[in-house]
């Protein structure tokens, strides 16, 4: 094989080897020859050389070392064997300068000599450029060179059979060259990873040893092709499993092959191995040797040596990059939609009854019963203890019963203060059986049969007999306990709380949080635990794991409701022992396979309930799985510390670190010893850097102090064994495997090897992948292939424990990637939503919305999904997807805080955790969670297209020119809506939803939520002049909440952002420029009734209905034929006082309740409603209504209950005058709420496929040339409401241009509202609504026979937004209805609600007085 046309160049002794390589996509080559006979040094050495020639430019740099045959860290030859220029690295490597090359076309070459004494195999280099610093290497590996062939002849330069024969005469196969065959899928590629590393045994491997084994894979199967064996036989042995690979590699291991490449021109190999090249080897140089392509990889033939340590190339470091994407499988996000609608297990279930049950339910729910608990005592018998105190000068009651059939005794004395010693009971508290013990210390009272009524128990139609004790104690003792241990009536049993006696306190302690701590009532559930945690005298993890075992029986057992309290509780307290907030060990020593064995019952138990629970409490079950390690043969925990000792001839010496590392794990092992056995392997590969050792230790949280807090203390440094590193290193890599199934649940090797034998074939490609490459930069394939095995676990998770553990581990990888990642990427992070969105949904059980807004990211432009240049249009739709996704997480962190910041807050007070851990323990948990990973991507993306759509950081709903006032931090708008400030106030509220009203004194509202332009909270506020923006800049946001409880001024810019500065008071008080001006002198006058329970639409006149009616009555015949008003009947004013005419006791109820608010007792608008709600429609009203509605043409109700509906409906319509938020209003402006005259309009509902709100003038820039629009799916409601959080598709339109409509924000609701499609609504027609200058609309409800419903709407798939054309028309249509409108109501501005239904048919069903 000639290169550049040098053959013969290296002397006579020829190639042994040649290869070119292709860098930076294919520009540059770097050529390769194993030659015999060098002629550097001026030609004095013969023997071997390495040529390397390439064409890249500029100075450039060989970075090289030798390897053994037979693996090994790299080696530096002999200096009097260095090529010209040669300079040593860091005493690890050798650089040498490339020289110009006077020979052919390649521009640089250098050569280096290796003599025939040396022993090294191969050569490994990587390239690099002086000048820019950039490294040349194959995708973070290095170039890998044999040396030689030995024993081996090659005949000829070239062959011209297809076979040839070896030295003793047999037919040698040719082998294909690696142009012949084709790339190496990455899907074989994982699988065939998998099955060596399952072949081997499933070792424990580190992630360069991993990614070691991947390459090997990848070599095998290319030798296998070059031997002529096709893609499909090699995956049929995939499919076939491990066991037909052990069977295909013997088979293959006979074959004898030559390589005819060798006589080939030039070969260009680059093997594209599906998601990445694999690492650029010859696998076939062996092969040729041996005979057989696998024989030296194969762990069937030849277990391999233990891998290398990582290559000490400074390149070698892979940095994180999101890399190319493999591409996940093409599947409907919908498919992935868990449907919790099981009920819950306590129901399902048919439970054995048991006898104490009716009991402890009553002590639970009796006030009288100040303390209860519930012990098992085996065989399914329990014990009842409960203190009763029913007055204050009442004794305490202590009171035991139990169900076993035993004779049993109570062995009890006393407790005063803190103490847990026993005192002997004195003679008040003995009753007529009691025996005091001899010694002085206790008493014995035997149990009795009980002949209380409550100790009637009957089930199955027998009775049980209960044993009962009762011991009365005076109310002014000073006694603060009993304790008490049950012995059978022979004496050869005993019972007691664990390790601990049982204890019945007499006062119930409260732990005081200090002050402005929440006060947090425990619960029976969590009592038990404190108890167990406090009180317990002996207590280790063993203890901590049996009691969670056993509770967790008593949860599935409906004991502990709600369930899904029930099993939070259980993971705030194994998540606080697992983070060490809860002692390991506390006077009482567990022997490794104590503690193994008590891991595994509970982890097993753990994987049980999992299976059985529904919803949020199936979500806790999986998580209480990542506190635990497996547990299991924990014996070998014991045992292989001291092999490993007695291999390596180390004595067991006191005083050394080994011994004291041997006499904990002996004593007591803990997860700590997984970190401690990471560290000294650190400290043992570094060559005994006490500081690496130190900084593995920190890493895990582990510090002196600690390790000489253990029972068997740590106090001594490890010492390094020169001559025994590597065994020991060999050793302890194996022993670090034993901990970690012992001890590191979620650990990846631990678990991939635990759950080989359930997972599925098709998972393990993706598995094997993901093992060999997650500690790669090429973050993306990584994440993609680790999320495509969990799916394929998603139908068996509840089947296995060990699959439940492999799928944390692999979330695992996916989080830890995405956080490498997300930071270094810049926009192109927005490549790693997909696979994040989609691990988030295979984590959480309520993943509905997850999966749409996986959908909706999913329908992006290739572009946005890439973080790449996109348009306007393009940006806008992704950042409807971003706010969804937003929600959708902020939803998973609410839910996870207010589930667990109580229960954490009550367990971790009183056992003692920092309180820092119990202040951020939601916090963390939510940190520590796959939701967490989506928004660090989230932030990057919604970046990048905020500023392509040209959004900016800033969503100025209510414009103002300036605005003075006193600046207030508060959780919730919501929350102070009924608050009236006494100055200038601006509010930052972390919340706000568009239906609050702005509370009174109020002249700005600033947050992060932005509800619809057109809610009620946004109408308002520029209906009073008050500053209403949406604030995206979190710095900003942050800046804002430092300024609370001080002055500043803020003002609208003309770019649509907010600016602001501080001010003192007095500038302040000065101002007199502050918004949140009223419309002065304003009055209500109440109309007569017409006498007239129902009026048609010719009778909408002044003073009989509202303007919402008669504006309506007023478009007939002034619209184009397309656009529909809707067949309308009304109720008008004085109805509702003529109603209560009827009502007598109803009206002097409500009068009552009237002027309690007029006294300022706020409660009465809720009694008020509920009075309305009471009362009855008269007959007659109920008659006229029901001709009206026929001689309009509205569908009449069918039966009484339909009447039932509609009536219900017109009196909540009457009684939504009584509502907060009208009369917040209504005060505001002067007004008497009592005052307002309701008309009620009532039509037939029209079914709409969108509903929109128009305002033909932009109430944003009061641009009165231009239409401002919001549409939404579904009712109307979506919008005016403020109920439905997100954006509507919101666009504007001129009105000299209506038919180009321009789209301001896309949808980003994730629901809409619904009703049937038979049902009737009634709308609010207040004439508090016709006041000039006074926003009124909103005010008052409407309301629909039937029930109006919310459900999930995919606009990812909505014509409205997927069909650009259909859109465009839509909304030109709708533009078209406004502008006819206003003119036909003479050119004042309206606002106006409509419908579009299925035909695509529009109706107008209001239109009022834009304010």
């Amino acid at each position: 094989e000639a290169l550049d046309g040098r053959a013969g160049a290296a002397g006579e002794g020829g190639r042994l080897y040649a290869r070119q390589y292709k860098v930076e996509n294919n520009k540059y080559t770097i050529n390769v020859e194993t030659v015999m006979g060098s002629t550097s040094r001026g030609g004095d050495q013969a023997g071997r050389a390495v040529v390397v020639t390439t064409d890249i430019p500029g100075r450039l740099l060989l970075h090289w070392g030798l390897e053994s045959a037979d693996g090994g860290s790299w080696k530096l030859p002999p200096s009097a064997s260095w090529p010209e220029g040669t300079s040593e690295y860091k005493r690890r490597a050798l650089q040498t300068p490339f020289a110009e090359n006077s020979n052919g076309t390649v521009k640089q070459r250098v050569e280096v000599p290796v003599g025939d004494g040396e022993s090294a195999g191969y050569l490994n280099f990587v390239v690099k450029d002086m000048e820019s610093g950039r490294w040349y290497d194959i995708h973070g590996g290095n170039f890998h060179i044999p040396l030689g062939l030995e024993g081996v002849t090659l005949k000829s330069a070239g062959y011209s059979s297809s076979e040839s024969e070896d030295e003793d005469g047999d037919e040698i196969a040719m082998l294909l060259s690696f142009d012949e065959i084709p790339d190496v899928p990455q899907d074989l590629a994982g699988v065939w990873s998998y099955m060596k590393w399952e072949a081997s045994g499933c070792p424990n491997r580190s992630g360069e040893e991993s990614d070691r084994e991947y390459q090997n894979a990848i070599q095998e199967i290319q030798g296998f092709l070059r031997q002529g064996c096709g893609l499909d036989a090699l995956r049929a042995v995939s499919d076939a499993g491990v066991g037909r690979y052990k069977e295909f590699v013997a088979e293959r291991a006979g074959m004898k092959f030559a390589d005819r490449a060798r006589g080939e021109q030039q070969v260009d190999v680059q093997v594209e191995v599906g998601r990445e090249a694999g690492k650029e080897t010859d696998p076939l140089v062996d092969a040729v040797h041996e005979g057989s392509a696998t024989a030296a990889s194969s762990p069937a033939v030849s277990p391999p040596a233990p891998p290398a340590p990582a290559p000490p190339a400074p390149s070698a470091q892979e940095s994180a990059y999101v890399g190319d994407s493999g591409g996940l499988r093409q599947q409907n996000p919908l498919g992935l939609i868990r449907r919790s609608g099981a009920p819950r297990l306590s129901e399902v279930h048919q439970k054995t009854p048991k006898p104490l049950e009716p009991l402890w339910k009553a002590a639970r729910e009796e006030e009288d019963c100040i303390w209860h608990r519930v012990y098992s005592l085996g065989s399914k018998a329990e014990l009842l203890v409960s203190v009763w105190k029913e007055g204050e000068d009442e004794p305490y009651r202590v009171v035991l019963t139990t169900d076993t059939a035993s004779d049993v005794v109570m062995h009890w004395g006393v407790r005063k203060g803190s103490g847990r010693d026993w005192k002997q009971p004195e003679d008040a508290l003995l009753t007529q059986v009691t025996e005091l013990v001899p010694g002085g210390k206790a008493a014995e009272t035997p149990f009795e049969g009980c002949t209380d009524d409550e100790c009637h128990i009957e089930i199955g139609g027998s009775i049980v007999p209960l044993q009962r004790i009762e011991i009365h104690v005076p109310s002014d003792t000073n006694l603060s306990a009993l304790s008490f241990a049950l012995r059978s009536g022979d004496g050869s049993r005993w019972w007691k709380d664990g390790v601990s006696d049982f204890v019945a306190p007499l006062t119930q302690r409260k732990k005081d949080g200090g002050e402005g701590a929440p006060v947090v009532e425990t619960d029976e559930l969590m009592q038990r635990i404190i108890d167990a945690e406090v009180k317990s005298g002996g207590w280790t993890l063993m203890h901590r794991f049996n009691l969670a075992a056993d509770l967790l029986d008593d949860v599935v057992q409906g004991r502990y409701e709600p369930m899904e309290k029930a099993m939070a509780t259980i993971y705030v307290w194994l998540r606080y022992s697992a983070t060490r907030q809860l002692t390991w060990q506390r006077n009482y020593n567990t022997q490794p396979r104590i503690l193994g064995a008590a891991q595994e019952r509970l982890t097993h138990k753990i994987s049980e309930v999992y299976s059985k629970l529904t919803g949020r409490a199936k979500e806790w079950a999986r998580l209480c799985l990542t506190t635990v390690g497996r547990g299991g043969n924990a014996q070998a925990v014991r045992d292989e510390i001291l092999n490993i000792m007695h291999r390596n001839k180390i004595s067991e010496v006191k005083g050394t670190w080994m011994e004291e590392f041997h006499q904990k794990l002996h004593n007591n092992t803990t997860p700590d010893d997984v970190g401690i056995c990471e560290a000294y392997l650190a400290f043992l590969r570094t060559g005994g850097d006490i500081g690496a050792y130190w900084g593995v230790l920190s890493d895990h949280g582990i510090d002196r102090e600690r390790l000489e807090s253990f029972d068997r203390a740590i106090v001594t440094l490890p010492v390094f064994f020169a001559d025994k590193k590597d065994a020991l290193i060999r050793d302890f890599e194996h022993y670090l495997g034993i901990l970690k199934a012992t001890h590191s649940g979620a650990d990846l090797q631990a678990s991939a090897s635990a759950a080989s034998g359930f997972i599925p074939s098709s998972s393990k490609s993706y598995l094997g992948y993901v093992l060999g490459q997650q500690g790669s930069g090429n973050i993306l394939p990584v994440m993609e292939a680790a999320v495509e095995c969990r799916t394929e676990l998603n139908g068996i998770l509840g089947d296995h424990r060990e699959t439940m553990y492999l799928d944390l581990a692999l979330e695992n990888v996916v989080r830890s990637a995405a956080e490498r990642g997300a930071g270094s990427s810049g926009a192109g992070a927005a490549a790693l939503m997909e696979p994040l969105l989609q691990n988030l949904a295979l984590s959480v059980e309520d993943n509905e919305e997850i999966c749409y807004c996986l959908k909706a990211w999913q329908e992006l432009d290739g572009n946005v999904k890439r973080g790449g240049r996109v348009s306007k249009d393009q940006a806008l739709r992704g950042m409807a997807v971003v706010e969804r996704i937003q929600r959708a997480l902020a939803g998973i962190s609410d839910i996870t805080s207010n589930s667990l910041q109580d229960i954490s807050y009550a367990i971790g007070t009183a056992c003692g955790c920092d309180d820092w851990a119990v202040q951020l323990f939601a916090e963390e948990v939510v940190r520590g969670g796959p939701a967490f990973a989506v928004s660090l991507v989230l932030t990057a993306v919604e970046q990048n297209l905020r500023h392509a759509a040209d959004l900016g950081s800033w969503q100025v709903i209510s414009p103002v020119r300036e605005t003075v006032g006193k600046l207030v931090v508060v959780p919730n708008l919501h929350e102070v809506a009924d608050t009236v400030y006494d100055e200038p106030t601006i509010l930052l509220a972390a919340h706000v939803s568009g239906e609050e009203e702005p509370p009174l004194g109020s002249v700005g509202i600033l947050s992060r939520d932005a509800p619809d332009v057109l809610s009620h909270l946004s109408v308002r506020c520029r209906n009073v002049k008050a500053l209403f923006a949406a604030c995206y800049d979190a710095d900003a946001l942050e800046q804002l909440a430092d300024l609370n409880g001080k002055y500043v001024a803020m003002a609208t810019t003309a770019a649509g952002a907010v600016s602001w500065k501080e001010v003192n008071e007095a500038d302040a008080s000065s101002s007199d420029s502050n918004g949140g001006s009223l419309p002065q002198n304003l009055s209500i006058q109440k109309p007569k009734w017409c006498k007239k329970y129902a009026v048609g639409m010719d009778e909408f006149t002044d003073g009989v209905v509202g303007a919402k009616s008669r504006n309506l009555a007023g478009l007939r015949n002034k619209l184009p034929d397309w656009i529909n008003l809707p067949a309308s009947v009304a109720l008008p004013f004085g109805s509702f006082d003529a109603a209560l005419d009827s009502n007598k006791e109803v009206a002097k109820e409500l009068k009552k309740a009237v002027k309690d608010v007029h006294g300022g007792d706020l409660t009465g608008l809720e009694r008020a409603r509920e009075i309305i709600m009471g009362m009855r429609v008269p007959d007659a009203a109920r008659k006229e209504l029901e001709a009206g509605m026929v001689s309009s043409g509205i569908p009449v109700p069918k039966d009484d209950e339909a009447w039932c509906h509609a009536l219900r409906s017109l009196k909540a319509v009457w009684a939504s005058k009584y509502n907060e938020r009208a009369y917040t209003s209504t005060k505001r402006v002067g007004l008497d709420f009592n005052d307002v005259s309701m008309a009620v309009l009532v039509q037939q509902v029209v079914q709409p496929k969108y509903a929109f709100v128009i305002h033909t003038v932009n109430p944003i820039s009061g641009d009165e040339s231009e239409i401002y629009i919001e549409l939404v799916a579904g009712l109307g409601e979506a919008i005016v409401s403020g109920t439905v959080p997100g954006s509507a598709l919101a666009f504007t339109a001129r009105k000299d241009d209506l038919d180009n409509p321009q789209i301001v924000l896309y949808p980003s609701k994730s629901k809409g509202m619904f009703v049937r499609d038979d049902s009737l609504i009634f709308r609010s027609d207040s004439n508090g609504e016709d006041l000039e200058g006074y926003a009124g609309a909103g005010l008052y409800d409407s309301v629909t026979t039937a029930v109006m419903t919310e459900e999930v709407v995919d606009y990812s798939s909505d014509r409205i937004v997927a069909d650009a054309e259909y859109a465009r028309e839509i909304m030109s249509k709708v533009a078209h209805v406004g502008a006819a409108i206003e003119a036909a109501l003479g050119g004042a501005p309206q606002d106006i609600e409509g419908v579009v239904d299925a035909s695509d048919n529009v109706t107008v069903v209001q239109t009022r007085p834009q304010m």
